[in-house]
């Protein structure tokens, strides 16, 4: 009986032995340093976060800066540009005192009247050649001295509209502004440069109408009196 009991005793003890490994495999074991590298990582790409929402923050600033309009277009909205006639049929008719470009020709017919020293009635007195001889001179006179009036007028108010551009400088506050401003002062520059050429042009014209009418006078007397060397030969 006994020896039953203690066989009994050895076999249940030997059953624990050998079961003891397996249950101590069912402990839950903590990887502290796993759990610290999880943690490092987890705070990296934290940081990584707010770097890159920064950056996302700072493109979208710097897209600001270089999109939509700033207004810089609207700078010198009231600036008279095209006083100056574009054509020789414009250019005729401001001479005559009328056309497209009331300004100047109104300057035209000041500076007729200004200039004038014979009288409508003395005027009318002398041969229709003489008359149409001195009103062209008086036209082109005139232009050129409305012309050069224009120019004048037109330069000061310039000036002034000029200094508004410099001002403005200061209001550019993002590149976008600059820019806009760059271009806007870029167009003005092309704008006067082109002022210059047609001014240019328009003297050059003066010049021709001058010579046209030299030549116009020359051979009306030549006309009217004859070449000088034979001026005095009796005619046959």
């Amino acid at each position: 009986m006994f020896k039953r009991f203690s066989g009994c005793v050895w076999f249940c003890l030997a059953l624990s032995l050998a079961a003891a490994p397996a249950a101590r495999a069912q402990w839950a074991v903590v990887d502290v340093g796993a759990i610290n590298q999880l943690i490092q990582e987890v705070q990296t790409m934290s940081q990584q976060l707010i770097i890159a929402e920064a950056q996302l923050q700072q493109a979208k600033n710097t897209l600001q800066s270089m999109s939509g309009g700033r207004g810089m277009q609207t700078l010198l909205s009231g600036t008279i540009r095209n006083y100056l006639p574009t054509s020789s049929g414009q250019l005729t008719s401001a001479m005559q005192g009328n056309g497209s470009y009331p300004g100047l020709a109104l300057d035209v017919r000041n500076a007729v009247n200004t200039n004038a020293v014979l009288t409508p009635t003395q005027l009318a007195a002398l041969s229709p050649a003489d008359q149409q001889q001195i009103t062209a001179a008086r036209q082109v006179a005139a232009l050129r001295q409305a012309l050069a009036q224009e120019a004048l007028a037109n330069s000061s108010s310039r000036f002034t509209a000029l200094q508004s551009l410099i001002a403005a400088i200061g209001t550019a506050t993002d590149q976008k502004g600059i820019l806009d401003l760059q271009a806007r002062i870029t167009a003005e520059l092309g704008m006067l440069q082109n002022e210059q050429t047609k001014l240019q042009v328009l003297s050059q014209a003066g010049d021709a109408l001058t010579a046209a009418n030299a030549q116009r006078d020359l051979e009306l007397s030549i006309a009217e009196q004859g070449r000088f060397e034979t001026r005095f030969q009796p005619a046959p």
